[in-house]
């Protein structure tokens, strides 16, 4: 959790202090089983626990709500033992029946819950065994269920937040078992909580076992970079939760610290929209790949971070390096884009027919990798491509991804299972592909961060990769920054 993190992580902060965290885009909706955005997810966290935690060092599944689990050989029944002397914040019992009755709210959802809609794939319901024991039942296999219970989007909520409608709970009507309880809620200025009296069941990796160090936690809204930074160096901020890479010299030995990690999961990647003709073929989203030189975005990068040799971080079970795929290979794009019919025009771009390659990307003005999508416009434009960097406020951004209305988005997704591929290259996913039927994809086909492209991607029956190795670093959200800064919190 990150009050906990920062609590103890400087251990001069007093106990009952407070702390302001600065986020870079507004909260739009507080339900965990709802929202896939970083920003809501950071503040859910803090609200809710979960079954289970993961172990950031290990990738090891450890008890939190539930003190044990069984999983029959075929993963198709799973049963846990909850702890006793659970309560939500609105005084509530966690028991047998709640956890069933949070299983079945997620799965009501349906589109509602883009991530929570994988993690329940195939649910086929749960049953309350006695008041201490909770019974999952799947169609099929689902042997990424376990971990699955280590996320904020399956975290508790009471439930009398449950008989509440989706839209109260987006705003906040929310109780839930986690160490803080909400004390104000202005989704576009700030979100502040209070640490609940008397909670003391944190997941096993905490350093602290009680009430939060930090009482007063508040999520201030400071979209403006320059402003936010600026606040983090006055001491207006206590944390700021997206630093831009201009921003980094700026930091020292003396004052905010920066924090670095790499999270595991899919890695920052364009993702075509294949409804479109010109990226439903095949040929083109290669070309597209073939086009970019990776190798240019290194200095455009923070600190820690490089262009990614894989769709999953390095920290993800399952990672290889696929880095020869992703050469910077020009003549390749020239082949595969004049073998496809589309030929140069007057201004260079390509055309078929009355139709010319050209798309928009559109993201977050808030986002730090503008840039980076610049870049990367340059060197299409190379080979006759006309990409088109749209930076859009948040409403609108959110509004024209929600619809559709795009050539090319770029997401992230931080899960430590490798089946975090899940959320978003199947049909039945949050589908930023937009795809209406199978897709083939091999091992070969990059999909690379910092932006590049998949030529094509995971169809809904590629077997996920082996559960060989642990992640290095785990969180229990979706993600798109990856470094902080903090003043010692």
């Amino acid at each position: 959790m990150l009050a906990a993190a920062c609590a103890t992580a400087n251990a001069e902060r007093p106990a009952g202090g407070a702390l302001t965290a600065g986020l870079a885009q507004a909260v739009s909706c507080l339900d965990p089983h709802q929202t896939p955005q970083t920003q809501n997810l950071n503040v859910s966290r803090q609200l809710v626990d979960s079954l289970t935690d993961q172990d950031p060092r290990t990738g090891e599944i450890v008890p939190w709500l539930a003190t044990s689990w069984k999983v029959d050989k075929q993963a198709e029944r799973f049963t846990f033992t909850l702890r006793d002397g659970v309560t939500f914040s609105d005084g509530a019992p966690l028991d047998a029946a709640a956890v069933v009755a949070n299983l079945d709210d997620i799965a009501k959802l349906g589109a509602r819950s883009p991530l929570g809609s994988g993690y329940l794939a195939g649910y086929a319901g749960a049953s309350a065994l006695d008041a201490k024991t909770v019974e999952v039942r799947f169609e099929a296999p689902s042997a990424q269920f376990l971990q699955a219970t280590s996320m904020v989007t399956l975290g508790m909520l009471s439930p009398g937040t449950l008989g509440k409608t989706p839209e109260q709970r987006c705003a906040g009507g929310l109780a839930g078992s986690g160490p803080y309880v909400l004390d104000r809620v202005a989704l576009n200025e700030e979100v502040r909580l209070s640490a609940r009296t008397g909670y003391a069941w944190p997941g096993a990796p905490a350093a602290n076992r009680g009430v939060p160090r930090v009482r007063t936690l508040t999520f201030a809204i400071v979209t403006d970079p320059s402003a936010r930074h600026g606040s983090l160096l006055s001491g207006q901020l206590d944390a700021d939760l997206q630093v831009l890479q201009q921003d980094q010299r700026s930091f020292g030995e003396q004052g905010p610290r920066l924090l670095s990690a790499t999270r595991p999961g899919i890695v920052y990647t364009l993702l075509p929209n294949e409804s479109r003709p010109a990226l439903r073929d095949p040929s083109v989203r290669r070309a597209i790949g073939a086009a970019l030189d990776r190798s240019r975005f290194a200095p455009l990068l923070a600190a820690g971070e490089r262009p990614a040799t894989d769709v999953l971080a390095t920290t993800t079970p399952g990672y290889k390096d696929r880095s020869a795929g992703l050469a910077y290979a020009p003549d390749e794009a020239a082949r595969l884009l004049d073998a496809a019919g589309w030929r140069r025009g007057p201004d260079g771009v390509r055309v078929k027919g009355s139709q010319r390659l050209s798309f928009d990307l559109v993201y977050s003005a808030n986002e730090p990798y503008g840039s980076l999508y610049q870049l990367m416009a340059q060197q299409l434009a190379e080979a006759g491509i006309e990409l088109r960097p749209t930076p859009l406020d948040d409403a609108t951004n959110s509004a024209r991804q929600g619809s559709g209305d795009y050539d090319f988005v770029a997401w992230a997704v931080t899960r430590g299972d490798p089946t975090v591929l899940a959320s978003v290259y199947p049909v039945k996913s949050a589908n930023p592909l937009r795809r209406t039927g199978r897709t083939r994809w091999t091992a070969r086909s990059p999909a690379s961060p910092r932006c590049s492209i998949p030529p094509s991607a995971p169809a809904p029956s590629t077997p996920p990769p082996r559960r060989s190795s642990p992640a290095g670093t785990a969180s229990r959200s979706s993600s798109r920054p990856r470094r902080s800064a903090s003043r010692g919190g």
